[in-house]
């Protein structure tokens, strides 16, 4: 009997350690939708609650209309990730952007077409909502 008890406490205490290491790990990484590649940024709708980008932005090659909508410069780490594909990324946003932080890959400098106001610095980009060793920082 207190053999099974101990056994019973021994499995509930390792589930509650799992379980715990879950919710410490990265996974607040935000879903950001691209919906645009232009020749200096890809636009991405965010996909959370929380306000960062423009509000009712309209791209002008669609006619389509986003909520919370955001750019990012570095336009060679996306394709890399994404093969060019209008793909979801999670991410991690840091709002004030620094525009003297260079791209990794030689950009054009031609105008965008109507281009959202909000740029930022992703921190951290991955193809999954949690971080893993393989992900891209």
């Amino acid at each position: 009997m207190k053999k099974n008890i101990l056994f019973a406490t021994l499995v509930a205490g390792l589930i509650n350690l799992t379980s715990c290491e879950k919710s410490k790990g990265k996974c607040e990484l935000i879903a950001a939708k691209i919906i645009r590649y232009d020749c200096d940024r890809v636009i991405f709708q965010l996909l959370t609650p929380e306000h960062l980008g423009d509000s009712n932005w309209r791209d002008v090659q669609t006619g389509i209309r986003y909520e919370n909508v955001v750019y990012y410069r570095n336009t060679c780490k996306i394709a890399a990730l994404t093969k060019g594909g209008l793909d979801t990324l999670y991410v991690n946003v840091k709002k004030s952007y620094d525009a003297s932080i260079l791209t990794d890959c030689v950009q054009c400098e031609a105008l965008s077409q109507n281009p959202p106001q909000s740029m930022v610095n992703f921190v951290e980009i991955s193809k999954s909502p949690c971080l893993t060793a393989a992900s891209e920082q």
